[in-house]
């Protein structure tokens, strides 16, 4: 039974980075996946091979270029078969899937916009280096997708994804303490990504 996807088809090239290494967390230590097909490791060279040559190909070179789109379709298709690995295992298993990082696959909808998430509150956790995030829901959401800025949130640059949630609501963990982060969520549904939040800022117990 299919219940994730590896929701790949619409995300840029620095968006499949931040997608394996959100999925790689995940999947890291997984005892619902103790043996990941392809491994671990396999994706996480194959990121950084993607890195270095999105960093060579700024250069507008051929030669750069051509290299990264091959880094690019080598991680889609770990990913891609890394999902099929899930879906196999899961078992039809909702829960044991999403905890993969992958988001769950469901029937095309008729909606053809999503908007901002609002009401976007974070507060500090009573547990030290965490934060606690909660939204109001998008309709035709079938994810969300959490963004975290430690520095200037101004700076898109400063801006990197920490998790990925079924409901309107996620816990940031293993902040620094006693340190403020700013954060923005954007809805995933069947037309891609809608646009962001407003951005909420909050201290780490």
């Amino acid at each position: 039974m299919k219940l994730i996807k590896a929701g790949l088809s619409r995300l840029k090239a620095a968006q499949v980075v931040a997608k394996s290494e959100f999925v790689e967390g995940q999947m890291a230590g997984n005892l619902n996946f103790p043996a990941p097909v392809p491994a671990l490791a396999d994706v996480t060279a194959a990121r950084a091979a993607l890195v270095t040559a999105l960093a060579a190909s700024v250069s507008g070179a051929h030669a750069d270029i051509a290299t990264k789109n091959e880094a690019v379709r080598n991680l889609r298709d770990l990913l891609t078969k890394m999902a099929r690995y899930v879906n196999s295992v899961a078992g039809g298993d909702v829960d044991k899937a999403v905890s993969s990082g992958f988001e769950l696959a469901k029937r095309p909808d008729p909606i053809d916009k999503l908007n901002a998430p609002v009401e976007l509150n974070a507060r500090m956790s009573s547990y030290a280096g965490r934060i606690d995030l909660r939204w109001e829901p998008v309709r035709g959401a079938r994810m969300y997708q959490v963004y975290m800025s430690a520095a200037d949130p101004a700076v898109p640059g400063n801006w990197h994804v920490v998790g990925i949630s079924s409901k309107a609501k996620h816990t940031v963990t293993d902040l620094a303490s006693n340190t403020f982060f700013n954060f923005r969520v954007t809805a995933l549904g069947r037309i891609g990504e809608g646009p962001a939040s407003e951005v909420a800022t909050a201290k780490a117990a």
